[in-house]
């Protein structure tokens, strides 16, 4: 295996790629406790129009982690000593599975699921009344606000579909995707234990790996238009209301990447703190017009990201106002003690991920969706200075944005 050590970090960890394009990442971690992910590079943002003949239907990915995983299998994993979860993401799905020793086995049973996985539609309708979102009026205005923010990209569409978008999942459609996506050459091992790296390579080579079938797809293509949203503004009335979602639409992945390398992912670490939820002239705005903040998120799948803010107010006239002055010099919004201050928050949390296997492979696996060890991150806290993060700034303070209000009928 192929060492990298960030030395003060003090988090040595492993990689190798075997011959069925399995890649490993192994993190040795002496006495507390063990564990071990699934890690698919493929989450819910749509890529293919169609698998084989058959129509992708949007929510696809999301069911079949929450079927891979269900109440059933997390028992059969108690009994064992373990416990398990899935999360789906737009950029990637991961199936993690922790126990106090041996995580081998747990592991072994979670790689067995996805190699027989059968479905049955009863139990995939059972799902659907279970995972379908509630019909607030928060998802509403999320929901809306995606519709206006993008023309045709598929990430307008977010990630859990609601109970009559699900309506076209059907088995087969699962399967399909499980057999293009959870196969070798797709997945990354991701595995924190008291192991040393030859013990762990040769437990993985004990393994029995999903099969590796050659599907043929039609991949989904669309053209956005990056300068400008659908809409700058839209509003409804509802029942559940008074809540504006607002959005920035970020310029496509690449795009940044070539202008800011890898400081761009570090500052997707950073920037809400900086901007909105530790900068007292955002909250201070916010609290003057009688409004509440109640959400800051950052959203990537494929090459599209964006930012959204939710917040509850009565005065969406007002808050528009204060968001518009507050972002038409964005990069004036933070100053080097705020800067520095949120450096070394997220610096020190880090660090205490490292420090535990469940977190620290959780960490290292939501780095991994933009191809990055976690511990790079880390690194990256003494390599990006104020500067280039407010040039980075300056260039989200261009991105197009939009705004939905739901109105309490």
């Amino acid at each position: 295996m192929i060492k990298s050590d960030y030395g003060h970090l003090n988090c040595p960890f492993y990689e190798q790629k075997l011959k069925s394009g399995l890649k490993v990442l192994f993190i040795p971690m002496k006495g507390k406790g063990e564990s071990a992910m699934v890690y698919l590079s493929q989450g819910g943002y749509l890529h293919d129009e169609k698998i084989e003949s058959s129509k992708i239907p949007f929510g696809t990915a999301y069911y079949l982690a929450h079927m891979v995983m269900d109440e059933a299998f997390q028992k059969s994993l108690l009994q064992k000593g373990a416990i398990g979860s899935c999360e789906s993401d737009l950029s990637y799905t991961s199936f993690q599975v922790t126990a106090k020793k041996d995580i081998f086995t747990p592991l072994s049973m979670l790689l067995e699921r996805l190699y027989n996985m059968d479905f049955s539609e009863d139990e995939l309708e059972a799902m659907k009344d279970t995972l379908s979102p509630k019909n607030d009026g928060l998802n509403l205005a999320r929901k809306n606000l995606l519709l206006n923010l993008y023309s045709s990209s598929p990430i307008r569409l977010g990630l859990v579909p609601d109970r009559e978008q699900a309506i076209p999942i059907h088995v087969t459609a699962l399967r399909k995707y499980l057999q293009r996506y959870y196969v070798p050459n797709r997945v990354t091992l991701i595995l924190a234990g008291d192991y040393t790296p030859n013990e762990c390579m040769e437990k993985i080579a004990t393994l029995r790996l999903p099969k590796d079938i050659v599907t043929f797809s039609k991949e989904l293509s669309f053209d956005e238009d990056y300068s400008a949203p659908v809409k700058d503004y839209a509003s409804t009335a509802a029942k559940d209301g008074n809540y504006l979602v607002y959005g920035i639409k970020f310029q496509p992945r690449e795009k940044l990447y070539e202008k800011f390398g890898q400081m761009m992912f570090f500052s997707y670490e950073i920037f809400k703190e900086c901007l909105f939820t530790k900068n007292a002239a955002f909250l201070s705005g916010i609290r003057n017009v009688d409004s509440d903040l109640l959400d800051v998120s950052f959203h990537e799948g494929g090459e599209d990201g964006y930012l959204l803010l939710a917040i509850k107010t009565k005065s969406p006239v007002a808050v528009l106002s204060f968001l518009t002055e507050y972002l038409e010099r964005i990069e004036k919004r933070v100053d080097r003690r705020l800067f520095e201050d949120v450096l070394s928050e997220y610096y020190a949390s880090g660090i205490g991920l490292l420090r535990n296997p469940v977190s620290c492979v959780l960490s290292f696996s939501k780095a991994y969706a933009n191809n990055l060890p976690y511990t790079s991150l880390l690194t990256l806290t003494s390599k990006t200075n104020f500067r280039s993060f407010r040039t980075f700034l300056k260039d989200v303070g261009t991105f197009a944005r939009s705004a939905y209000y739901l109105n309490k009928a």
